[in-house]
């Protein structure tokens, strides 16, 4: 966890609500990304984001000090995506619409087996570091601009006076080298490679 989660993690536990609302914010959509890639449902995959934000907020003074936010919000997200998909009445109802009983039984199989301990998210930060430091200057900046700032293509292009077309060869050299060095992460930083 950063300093910045970490404050806003100690002033959560203190029953700030804006506190939440800035993690809430910050946590929404990496992990409708991530329940997204087992349950390819977006009504969903938001309703167990939501309970799994709702259930950091009810839960938040039984956290410890120590507790890594992270992992413990993708690792609630996890649960309640298997518990969906092991629902044999949800099951069913999916079954009407395109989805087949052996692709959802693949999708709980696979979500079983994601780790989101600590170790995992540490191992994630340290690759996404080295990724980084991997990249030349220019497109360093543009994707940590477009993806950890949420900057907008024409934002990017305008604040370091380059083309957009440039800024979208930056991002997209950055998603394919994080995408080989996150390989074994996919889908706890699927939301690193959204367009």
């Amino acid at each position: 966890m950063n300093q910045n989660e970490q404050q806003l993690f100690e002033r959560l536990r203190n029953d700030d609500e804006a506190a939440f609302k800035v993690l809430f914010n910050d946590f929404y959509p990496k992990l409708y990304y991530f329940v997204l890639e087992f349950i390819p449902f977006k009504d969903t995959a938001e309703n167990i984001v939501q309970d799994t934000l709702v259930t950091l907020w009810n839960k938040r003074n039984e956290l410890k000090d120590d507790s890594n936010l992270t992992s413990y919000l993708f690792t609630v997200a996890k649960n309640n995506a298997l518990k969906k998909l092991r629902n044999k009445r949800y099951s069913q109802k999916l079954f009407t619409n395109t989805i087949d009983v052996g692709e959802l039984d693949l999708n709980a199989e696979t979500l079983s087996t994601v780790d989101t301990s600590v170790c995992a998210f540490m191992d994630i930060e340290q690759i996404i570091q080295e990724t980084l430091a991997s990249l030349p200057p220019q497109c360093r900046k543009v994707f940590e601009l477009s993806r950890f700032q949420e900057m907008k293509n024409r934002e990017i292009a305008e604040e370091l006076n380059i083309s957009v077309k440039t800024v979208e060869k930056h991002v997209s050299k950055g998603i394919k080298t994080f995408k080989v060095a996150l390989k074994d992460y996919l889908p706890l930083v699927a939301y690193l490679f959204v367009l």
